[in-house]
């Protein structure tokens, strides 16, 4: 359900009093979308709160950087075989860590609400964004990261970088394989869909920006496919890219 929702509700959904420094500074901050209120999705109390601190508070608070569970919630015994995870101690049972959560911003990104990163959706459009373009490592930053930082950037943001590897494996959900990640990063990827109606992940090798200090003429790797990691020659392997933002 989508409809209006004044600002002063807003602040009093999100339990910030109409007269604190935080209201008053999205009183400012928020003058051009709230004024004339602001379109929400309040059917979700979750996307309700993080739209009104990520666009209404000065300055923002930080992101919580939970440690984020794995996302598997199905347990296998030695031989390969579903079972009970009651009493097993395996990963599907405990599930520690921060449950996987993302919003999606509506201008081609998602926001990973544990750790407060801004992904960089992909889509199947022949555009910058698209899930099939491979690149070199070294083509990952100068082509690929300097193409959203030009002019305004992308999604109105000029700070967009290449994920080091536990940046980039944080989104594998070990539930999923082909590919290993939440609905966020894999829906409705039709030919010819566009970042803001669709989401894209190949199910293989995406780059990250961590060098190997073993083999400095390598760096390591996320596959998309079963989540694993591994390292490639920079110079020789051409692998998909996705900009992160944030998190510094």
């Amino acid at each position: 359900m989508r409809s209006w929702m004044p600002a002063a509700l807003i602040a009093m959904t999100v339990g910030m009093p109409l007269g604190s420094g935080s209201a008053l500074a999205a009183s400012n901050a928020c003058k051009a979308d709230l004024t004339g209120d602001l379109v929400v999705n309040f059917a979700d109390l979750a996307v309700l709160k993080s739209v009104f601190f990520q666009r209404c508070t000065d300055p923002p608070p930080g992101p919580s950087q939970a440690f984020a569970a794995t996302g598997q919630t199905t347990c296998w015994n030695s031989g390969g075989v579903v079972v009970s995870c009651a009493g097993t101690g395996h990963d599907g049972e405990i599930q520690a860590g921060a449950t996987l959560a993302y919003v999606d911003n509506g201008d081609g990104t998602i926001t990973d609400t544990n750790s407060g990163l801004m992904w960089e959706k992909l889509s199947r459009d022949l555009a910058i964004h698209d899930w099939d373009t491979l690149y070199t490592w070294d083509n990952a930053f100068a082509v690929k990261v300097a193409t959203l930082n030009q002019g305004v950037g992308f999604a109105g943001h000029t700070d967009w970088r290449m994920p080091n590897i536990k940046e980039l494996i944080s989104i594998v959900n070990y539930q999923n394989v082909t590919p290993a990640v939440s609905a966020a990063f894999n829906t409705g990827c039709i030919d010819e869909c566009i970042v803001t109606s669709c989401s894209c992940t190949q199910s293989a090798f995406y780059w990250s920006s961590s060098s190997s200090a073993l083999n400095p003429d390598s760096a390591w790797l996320v596959d998309f496919n079963r989540g694993s990691i591994s390292t490639g020659f920079k110079s020789l392997l051409f692998g998909f890219v996705r900009a992160v933002r944030g998190g510094l």
